[in-house]
């Protein structure tokens, strides 16, 4: 190495590369959909009170060969009254908390079974091989086992997946590959138009800084934004086929999501039937901070849907 003889490289160049770091972390950190702000605060005080009050929720783990997958469910849970599942998906980074203040709320749960899963690679599900899960191909096919196991307990009703930002960008994948198991989809912050779900500038920013310098949980979700523009360019022609109910909804000031995007759905799924909704002036955090809103997407595709 010849830089090994400067004696002052040894020094300048891990200084360097923490101010880098520093510098690029505090700017993804204010910029991104997950930034520590007072409402993501809130929910991680909700999301421990709900899973630590008895009778709020259930665990349930999935084993699979080389990984497990795991996701909570609402109590009580009654099979023998007729009622349709939701699956909750989240975002990146996240897990199955960022949805849990939907489990506090009794009317939802009087006529919804509620869900909300550990994408792989996030919270306590994993993921086969060394290579994190990035596409949104990926994600689906790994989600099998939940979405089977969540139609079996509740007597084979189908299912309403609810996703927010990658999440809602993911749920419409789920729809097409597994249209046996579900019955609608709520889109929430999601980028759906591959033109429109270009990264931003700090993404290509922190692709390029090298690996070792970012925690996993910051290089893994950064790696999943930078894979949607090519995920959903080679699912467009499969979106077009979903004939099931589609709700999607989209602040209008929503720094991450293009809100062009929710504006483009009803060319995007031409078989569907899609309903779209602006909340003007909400950011991309709308699961958070839009809670009746979402609810009544949910019940919007509830009604909408015809067996």
């Amino acid at each position: 190495m010849m830089f090994a003889k400067i004696p002052s490289y040894s020094f300048i160049k891990p200084r360097y590369h923490s101010m880098k770091f520093i510098f690029i972390f505090g700017t993804f950190l204010t910029l991104t959909a997950c930034s520590v702000n007072k409402e993501i605060k809130n929910n991680q005080v909700i999301a421990q009170r709900v899973n630590n009050t008895p009778g709020v929720i259930e665990h349930h783990v999935i084993e699979q060969p080389d990984h497990q997958l795991h996701y909570v469910s609402a109590l009580p849970f009654a099979p023998e009254k007729s009622k349709t599942s939701v699956l909750f998906v989240h975002g990146t980074p996240g897990d199955w908390g960022t949805f849990a203040r939907y489990f506090e709320d009794d009317a939802l749960k009087a006529d919804f079974h509620l869900n909300s899963v550990d994408r792989p690679g996030w919270g306590k599900s994993g993921y086969p091989g060394d290579d994190f899960p990035v596409y949104l191909s990926s994600q689906s096919a790994l989600l099998a086992p939940v979405l089977e196991d969540i139609w079996q307990k509740n007597q084979q009703q189908k299912i309403i997946v609810v996703g927010h930002s990658l999440g809602g960008s993911l749920v419409p994948k789920l729809a097409a590959d597994y249209p046996h198991f579900i019955k609608g989809v709520v889109v929430l912050a999601g980028d759906l138009d591959p033109e429109l779900s270009e990264s931003r500038w700090f993404n290509k920013v922190l692709d390029w800084t090298p690996d070792f310098l970012l925690p996993d949980m910051w290089n893994n979700s950064n790696n999943e934004v930078i894979a949607i523009r090519p995920s959903l360019e080679s699912l467009q022609a499969e979106f077009a086929t979903i004939k099931m109910p589609i709700t999607v909804v989209q602040g209008t000031d929503d720094g991450l999501v293009r809100p062009g995007s929710a504006t483009k759905a009803p060319v995007i799924f031409s078989s569907a039937k899609v309903d779209v909704f602006f909340i003007e002036g909400a950011g991309h955090i709308i699961d958070l901070t839009h809670v009746e809103d979402v609810k009544k997407a949910i019940y919007n595709v509830e009604n909408r849907f015809t067996p």
